[in-house]
């Protein structure tokens, strides 16, 4: 199902997983974003006619309305109700410890500072089309709320008839999501970025979603924020013995099975432990629902025979991916060692599962080698700071011929008179 290929130090391992469809995507995320532009609200809906939901009529609303949200309750299992909680309960835990402070102390001119604010209105989007992910409503939503966030303005794809899951209504609902958007696609992220009747412009637009939503992303950015790149799913898995090729086989698959685009890599020193990974991708392929998708993801990915550990860690870091997991009883000594990766699943017992759904930390994590520069969504993430500055005349006077030089140096004497009119 996959080769066993060697790995060269001085090769890039991200090439042969460029998409080569970049600029065909760029062009059509760039007119969907001139319809939505000019259209507004009458753009998104066609295109969400066209891309999600083909079975639309005439009275449909893009903004979830409060008899939607009544119905949803009444569908969704008690089960579903205590595992949201519970998981809430732990992401909130989690994110409760990033909550930054502000803080001013003296300094040589009299007192300096940090002053956080939570941004005030957030965009975030919460990908559908494929598969349902109640989960990232929460990932996105509570370290927002905890950021302090004045508004949540969710959007996500409907189904075929242009409704929504129950789940996904509960779940932003329970996480406080003050209006809810019944899109999804580029046409989402250009709605909340230059705002229409019915989607207030947002100030950032946070959230993971396909190709097409990734590069709009970018596209906006400027205009206003980002979290990060945060495209289709990534695995990277080092196994080191016979005993846990199972997992890591099952680890490859559980990324795979989210989108056509997604890739994994698995990466070992030792042959027999990839044969083994081999005969069980084989083995596990056949008893799951998603082989189409798994199929084609399975083409963006590998499996990698390394010399020995270092190489391993040095691969490891090359790649940078969405998710590491670390399958091995030694992932205590390897994890420090680990510079690049968004997030790192330590020992043979920590399937990334466990972190998507309700362990605590944030399933939103940095795709196409972006870890090397960014982390997972945070409570950093919807702050901002203002630095603070106090002065004293006396402070000022001290160091005036210091402000001086600088100021005549740089031929700023307009600088250089906000100085001297205050002495």
């Amino acid at each position: 199902m996959l080769d066993i290929l060697t790995y060269q130090s001085n090769s890039k391992i991200r090439d042969p997983l460029l998409d080569k469809n970049q600029k065909s995507i760029m062009q059509t995320v760039a007119t969907i974003g001139e319809a939505v532009r000019a259209q507004r609200d009458d753009a998104i809906i066609a295109y969400t006619k066209q891309f999600d939901a083909p079975k639309l009529d005439d009275s449909f609303n893009l903004i979830v309305s409060q008899t939607e949200i009544d119905d949803a309750y009444t569908q969704v299992s008690t089960d579903f109700k205590e595992a949201i909680l519970l998981a809430k309960k732990n992401i909130t835990a989690f994110h409760s410890e990033q909550q930054p402070k502000s803080w001013q102390k003296p300094c040589s001119v009299g007192s300096y500072g940090m002053q956080y604010s939570p941004i005030e209105i957030v965009g975030l989007y919460v990908p559908g089309g494929q598969a349902l992910y109640p989960s990232s409503v929460l990932m996105n939503t509570i370290p927002a709320s905890i950021a302090g966030v004045s508004q949540l303005i969710m959007t996500t794809p409907p189904r075929a008839d242009g409704s929504l899951a129950p789940e996904i209504i509960v779940a932003a609902i329970e996480c406080g999501v003050d209006r809810i958007i019944k899109a999804g696609g580029a046409q989402a992220i250009y709605g909340l970025a230059y705002g229409t009747d019915l989607i207030p412009a947002v100030d950032k637009i946070v959230g993971p979603g396909n190709r097409y939503v990734d590069i709009a992303k970018q596209a906006v950015y400027g205009f206003v924020d980002i979290d990060k790149p945060a495209g289709p799913s990534e695995v990277c898995i080092y196994v080191d013995h016979v005993d846990y090729a199972a997992y890591a086989a099952a680890e490859l698959f559980a990324q795979c099975e989210h989108d056509a685009d997604a890739s994994g890599v698995i990466i070992s020193d030792q042959e027999p432990v990839l044969k083994t990974v081999q005969t069980e991708l084989i083995k596990q392929f056949s008893n799951l629902n998603r082989q189409s998708i798994i199929k084609k993801a399975l083409s963006n990915s590998a499996l990698y025979k390394v010399l020995n550990l270092d190489e391993a860690i040095a691969l490891m870091n090359d790649i940078a991916s969405e998710h590491l997991c670390l399958i091995s009883d030694n992932a205590p000594s390897i994890q420090p060692k680990i510079k690049h990766a968004g997030a790192i699943f330590c020992g043979p017992y920590t399937p990334v599962a466990l972190g998507d759904y309700i362990a605590g930390p944030n399933h939103v994590l940095p795709t196409a080698r972006a870890a090397r520069f960014s982390s997972a969504l945070s409570v950093f993430d919807f702050v901002k700071f203002s630095s603070i500055l106090t002065a004293s005349k006396e402070s000022l006077r001290d160091v005036q011929p210091a402000l001086d030089t600088l100021t005549s140096i740089e031929s700023l004497d307009a600088h250089r008179n906000t100085i001297s009119i205050r002495l």
